[in-house]
């Protein structure tokens, strides 16, 4: 990446993906070496092309940005939070095991549920869908990423505004 290029998400705050995952590539082998535990959370707005097309991309944006306000405070500094597209964001919690990390998602998931976020028109709630994998003996960290995007797929699919791990 040219040293000139941004790395960091303007509307959020979070990392942009490829600088993220150069950290998560370091701390997995940090990880590995120190044999501690390293956990991925891969968290997911729900439906938001429908937040998009009835409250508007300005509102959205600053639910998105809320977000990772929320995902930050959770996360209490624990490790760097990334934009991997649109609506998805990841973080890596290096000591952090896949239980613990399992409570941190369950605890942004609530708090999201809980805060409301303010368009022209209404209020609303943003609920999230979310990942959860812990580093394996070896494992790569691009394996450790796509099972934690798996994992949210498959809260996605069991009916949203969840946590699964792999």
């Amino acid at each position: 990446m040219s040293e000139h290029a941004p790395q960091v998400c303007p509307l959020t705050g979070a990392y942009l993906r490829p600088h993220f995952e150069s950290l998560l590539a370091k701390a997995v082998a940090d990880a590995h070496l120190a044999k501690m535990p390293l956990t991925v959370l891969w968290v997911d707005v729900d439906e938001t092309q429908e937040g998009n097309d009835t409250r508007g991309r300005a509102a959205m944006d600053a639910a998105l940005s809320g977000l990772v306000d929320e995902l930050a405070a959770e996360l209490d500094g624990r490790g760097p939070i990334g934009r991997m597209e649109g609506d998805a964001f990841a973080a890596s919690l290096y000591a952090v095991t896949q239980d613990m990390g399992a409570r941190l998602a369950e605890g942004l998931r609530r708090r999201l549920s809980a805060r409301r976020f303010r368009s022209e028109s209404d209020t609303f709630h943003l609920t999230v869908s979310v990942g959860i994998a812990g580093l394996r003996p070896g494992e790569p960290y691009g394996n450790l990423l796509d099972a934690a995007e798996a994992a949210c797929v498959q809260a996605k699919q069991a009916g949203r505004n969840q946590v699964v791990t792999r």
